[in-house]
């Protein structure tokens, strides 16, 4: 498990994070979701002690990341966004680095990159961004490593590659395995979460399970904005709007709007649409859309995101809310 107590953090006289805490269970695969610029980088280089905190405490399984003990290298691994790649092949330097450690599997790594369709005698500096991509993953994987941090694992990969790699991740989750995707493309892992932690600005707006969201909220297409919905976006046929779960069965009257630029255009869409059609017409409820709920805890204003810290009756601390 990851604990984060308290952390703070500035880089180049920005203060990144403040007073942030937050956990990362174990048996769980995370979408740490967050624009550019928002610390998902940040996060992740602290978890795996490349950057020691300013403040505050980060525990991943007992061990503090900084002090870099072997215990813990041995149980982390971190894919950064891009890397700088000797002149070997592939297999050349799996082989050296996974003798430091104990999990390495050479037949799951050769596996990995059949998969992926990576020469293991292609060399590393050779390869394509893509290619040198997925060698460094497939390495990642085949380390069997407690804690598998990702960061936009999908950057540079194709459509094919990436259905690939969700297919990995979802084989190699288990009880005793933590791994954090961290990503601004949020369509890239929306079947492979089980977990959503939203990062805007350096603070967690976000942390709950799939399931815990579901029983709070569900998302309806219609032709326009639903006057009592928590966040309303326009796609190519019409609008998702987040309601309250169970609005249509239980005669919901109706929350308080989301503020901020969302609020806006809510009203000047719903009085278009009063004036020429009445209210919207529903086309049914579909699946957790993470794009728009990223976009509902980023600009959807502080009552949608009040509105789900009372997921599963937890406290504000306990949800890892930070306002």
């Amino acid at each position: 498990m990851i604990r984060i107590d308290e952390l703070t953090f500035s880089y180049r006289g920005r203060r990144v994070y403040d007073g942030l805490c937050t956990r990362f269970e174990k048996g769980t695969v995370y979408g740490l979701l967050g624009k550019n610029g928002a610390g998902k980088t940040t996060l992740l280089r602290l978890m795996a002690g490349l950057m020691e905190c300013g403040g505050g405490k980060i525990e991943v399984n007992g061990c503090e990341p900084y002090r870099r003990k072997p215990e813990f290298l041995d149980r982390l691994y971190f894919v950064p966004e891009s890397m700088n790649a000797p002149d070997i092949p592939v297999s050349d330097y799996a082989a050296w680095y996974g003798k430091f450690y104990s999990g390495y599997d050479g037949e799951a790594l050769l596996k990995y990159l059949e998969e992926f369709e990576v020469d293991p005698h292609g060399r590393l500096s050779r390869l394509s961004f893509g290619q040198r991509k997925k060698a460094l993953i497939a390495f990642a994987l085949s380390l069997n490593a407690e804690v598998l941090l990702l960061d936009e694992p999908g950057n540079g990969l194709d459509i094919p590659s990436k259905l690939c790699l969700r297919r990995m991740l979802s084989k190699y989750a288990g009880p005793d395995r933590t791994v954090i995707l961290s990503t601004h493309q949020v369509r890239d892992i929306e079947d492979i979460v089980d977990h959503v932690a939203v990062i805007d600005e350096g603070r967690l707006m976000l942390n709950a399970s799939v399931s815990e969201i579901e029983n709070k909220i569900e998302f309806v297409q219609s032709d326009r904005i639903m006057t009592d919905a928590l966040f309303s976006e326009k796609v190519s046929d019409g609008y998702v709007n987040i309601m309250k779960r169970g609005y249509s069965v239980n005669g919901y009257p109706g929350p308080e709007r989301a503020g901020g630029r969302q609020e806006s255009a809510a009203h000047e869409e719903v009085g278009t649409a009063s004036g020429n059609a009445g209210k919207a017409q529903s086309r049914g409820v579909g699946q957790l859309d993470l794009e728009v709920l990223f976009d509902a805890c980023t600009i959807g204003g502080r009552s949608f995101v009040q509105y789900l810290t009372e997921i599963s009756g937890r406290s504000r601390e306990e949800v890892s809310y930070v306002l």
